[in-house]
């Protein structure tokens, strides 16, 4: 393992044995299920991309990726000890160009909305609330990747609609098996322009997904 994870993992295991950031801490399955996993987006991911991590939690898959390449690194979630962790991490890895920041996708859609090239979300929310936070980020050209496990595909159903609304279009969706896991990287194209008027407030992406 490269030195950087293994810092990045004993820092997880550190902090989180008095807050809670991961269910999973087996060193083992850390690696597979942390570490792998966010890899499996790379080739998806240019050097200089700006890419936006949304719901970043522990700052999986971001912070991984910008260990592997020069990007520009924004993490957001929702919980201020977890962006307090990856903000420790990225200074304890001396990543440059890599920030985490305490705010809700809809609130930060209202200052960055489309100026990022990869919007990555490995949080944990059914597709259509999260191509309604992740889409109106992206320019057109934009990639949004979704980390699924192997209900990728009903969700994948029941959010084409939202997708189409928002201005997507799935182009791929990249199956694997990750140590005995069933994996699925849901690929969006950001084809033309976000309404203005979405992400909705009030958590509507959630209670009631497009």
């Amino acid at each position: 393992m490269d030195k950087a994870y293994k810092i990045y993992m004993d820092y997880l295991l550190e902090v989180n044995s008095h807050t809670n950031l991961t269910a999973i801490t087996d060193p083992s399955e850390i690696e597979t299920k942390h570490f792998k996993d966010s890899l499996t987006v790379l080739d998806y991911i240019k050097e200089g991309d700006r890419v936006l991590d949304i719901g970043a939690g522990a700052g999986f898959p971001g912070i991984p990726l910008r260990i592997e390449k020069d990007i520009d690194l924004t993490l957001i979630d929702s919980v201020n000890k977890k962006v307090k962790f990856m903000n420790e991490v990225i200074e304890k890895l001396g990543l440059t160009k890599a920030r985490a920041i305490h705010t809700r996708a809809e609130d930060f859609a209202k200052e960055e909305r489309e100026t990022y090239d990869v919007v990555v979300s490995r949080a944990v929310a059914n597709m259509a609330t999260l191509s309604e936070y992740c889409l109106p980020m992206l320019k057109v050209g934009g990639i949004f990747i979704a980390l699924k496990g192997p209900r990728a595909d009903e969700e994948l159903e029941n959010a084409q609609k939202a997708i189409d609304i928002l201005g997507g279009r799935v182009i791929k969706l990249d199956r694997f098996d990750l140590d005995g896991n069933e994996r699925v990287n849901i690929v969006v194209e950001k084809i033309r322009r976000t309404k203005k008027k979405y992400p909705r407030g009030k958590n509507l992406p959630k209670k009631s997904p497009l």
